[in-house]
């Protein structure tokens, strides 16, 4: 049998109240007493017997004379037709076609900016905000002349070429950086390359790659000399990333607020290097990585709130959070604060369901639904026991709580606070017979997606790169997540027919790359392809200001290590390579290489 554990004011109460209809010695009706029900109603108790610590018991007297504040603990035996419920919290029973009172949603969702004349870039900047660059920049200054100043580097160095940057230069990196998630590669360098069919002329005519890998080797969000050591209070294990997680943080909240239906679920993004709150998630596609947790509207995927898990040793304390929650309840109650009171509807998974989550949210006009572990506290016994056969469902209701045991391919577990025990009929294509299930479990499927659209969106365009710098590729996921926010805000101002995603990065990219020049710059052609079509014939080099015999350097001499200068070309050729009459531009426009 289950037990019960009761202070020692509390078992004086019940044994000796003369009301109590367990204890007292009339055979009278019970009578309620003074004390409200849920404080005092036990079912079915066998035996009543106070202990203390050291192993003495107390007499029903002696716990009433002591008086003592102090906790006892009373064991309890509940017969079988007692419920699981703690004291104080309403008994379970059938659901009675009990209608839940679903509090009105007060929020106005959808964008809180003017977006009146706005561009594509525009959006993308309501996120990546002109602040935001100006820190990247400053940081990274920073970070290099640090280094370079305590690390002394031979000559031939290639941090030796740093010079500082600026936001215009930043600008081109990020759009480089993620475009480089439209077009996969399998090495950073191979972007800036040119000798083979699929080269990329932008990389190279936009900067170089010793440019860009210099940019990425010192890139920064903060700065070092103000982390606080690990041992000291105040260690934020996030402070290389705390400036730009908080800009975002806020951009996400001030710029759309999400309709009412949204979910809270976690994201890992991929990282095997070394790291103390890395974490291993074997259903997740990742499995290694950093975790994030989002808050998302369920209907696009718009992240509103988001947080990192930085080790199991931190202490989360949220404001106004019930001292009674798990971790996992503390940070949906983090999440989900700001959105406390007006008539939201939250989907969680079976990680963060709990009772005392979903009756402190719901006396906050928050109702909620989620699958739970059966081995979640305060679940009745009745429910986890009950046998059932494909398609049979058995609920269970106290006050607010509806709890739904559901067989269909598996066993499901529910707990919700928004629906009551209604079914619905799902048709089946293909000729299959049509089920019923739960509208709560339809809900849930329907609702609790929002987190893996954001996670699925970002990784067709995955522009994050394999690294040994954690705070790097936690940076580009962030901007990433950003530019996504972006693309929801975008169809939320456009009327009409919208781009998608892809076309929407292809004319956000320009707008990144050349937005701060007044020309776009000269692409260096690609031979590649065009040298070994077409009809090419040999010219002379026209003769420069200083020489009336021009000469270049043979491009096919040259790829052998053989420097030759020579007076012919192929004018037909995009690049208009510097040839030998016999034998390279046979070669050139013959051999492929």
């Amino acid at each position: 049998m289950a037990k019960r554990f009761y202070s020692t004011e509390e078992a004086a109460r019940y044994c000796m109240d003369s009301s109590s209809e367990e204890f007292s010695d009339s055979g009278s009706e019970y009578v309620p007493s003074d004390h409200s029900t849920e404080e005092s109603e036990i079912e079915d108790s066998d035996t009543v017997s106070a202990e203390f610590s050291s192993g003495g018991t107390l007499t029903a007297e002696e716990a009433e004379a002591s008086g003592s504040a102090q906790d006892v603990p009373m064991d309890v035996e509940e017969g079988e037709g007692s419920t699981d419920a703690a004291v104080g919290e309403p008994a379970w029973g059938p659901p009675c076609n009990y209608v839940p009172e679903i509090p009105p949603f007060t929020a106005v969702p959808g964008l809180s900016v003017d977006t009146t004349n706005f561009e594509i870039i525009d959006f993308f900047n309501l996120y990546i905000t002109e602040a935001i660059l100006q820190d990247m920049v400053r940081y990274t200054n920073l970070y290099a002349e640090q280094y370079l100043a305590s690390n002394p580097l031979p000559g031939f160095s290639r941090a030796q070429a740093w010079y500082p940057t600026n936001i215009n230069e930043i600008k081109r990196f990020l759009a480089l950086t993620l475009a480089m998630g439209l077009v996969e590669r399998n090495s950073l360098a191979s972007y800036w390359d040119t000798n083979t069919v699929l080269s990329i002329p932008l990389f190279s005519a936009v900067m170089a790659r010793n440019r860009y890998q210099i940019l990425l080797r010192f890139l920064h969000f903060n700065d070092n000399t103000t982390a606080v050591a690990p041992n000291e209070p105040g260690y934020d294990r996030l402070y290389k990333l705390r400036p730009l997680i908080d800009s975002l943080s806020q951009r996400f909240a001030e710029v759309y607020t999400p309709s009412q239906n949204v979910c809270v679920d976690e994201s890992l993004l991929l990282f095997k290097g070394r790291l103390k709150f890395r974490q291993y998630i074997p259903s997740k596609r990742s499995r290694y990585g950093i975790k994030f947790y989002k808050l998302c509207e369920s209907s696009t995927g718009y992240t509103s709130y988001f947080m990192l898990y930085e080790g199991k040793d931190t202490n989360l304390d949220p404001p106004g959070c019930p001292t009674d929650l798990t971790t996992s309840g503390k940070i949906v109650w983090e999440l989900i604060t700001p959105l406390l009171g007006r008539g939201y509807h939250l989907y969680v998974d079976n990680f963060y369901t709990g009772i005392p989550l979903f009756r402190a949210l719901n006396s906050l006009d928050t109702p909620a639904c989620g699958t739970v572990h059966r081995n979640r506290k305060g679940l009745p016994r009745e429910l986890l026991d009950k046998k059932l056969k494909r398609g049979e469902v058995h609920a269970l209701r106290s006050n607010e709580l509806l709890a739904i045991k559901y067989s269909d391919t598996k066993v499901v577990l529910m707990l919700t606070t928004i629906h009551d025990e209604t079914m619905i009929v799902q048709h089946r294509s293909g000729g299959r017979p049509s089920k019923t299930k739960p509208l709560c479990s339809k809900e849930y499927s329907k609702h609790m997606g929002g987190v893996d659209k954001s996670d699925q969106i970002q990784h067709y365009y995955n522009a994050t790169r394999k690294t040994r710098a954690w705070y790097k590729k936690a940076a580009i996921y962030m901007i990433q997540m950003a530019l996504y926010n972006s693309y929801v805000v975008y169809k939320a101002a456009v009327p009409g027919p919208r781009l998608s995603y892809y076309n929407y990065l292809l004319q956000l990219l320009p707008a990144l790359l050349f937005g701060d020049v007044e020309e776009v710059p000269d692409m260096p052609g690609n031979d590649n392809v065009a040298r070994m079509v077409g009809k090419h014939f040999i010219a002379q080099i026209p003769p420069t200001p200083n020489k009336r015999y021009a000469q270049r350097k043979c491009k096919v001499c040259r790829s052998k290590g053989v420097r030759r200068d020579v007076r012919y070309y192929c004018p037909k050729c995009p690049s208009k390579p510097a040839l030998c009459f016999h034998p390279c531009f046979e070669v050139y426009h013959t051999v492929v290489h």
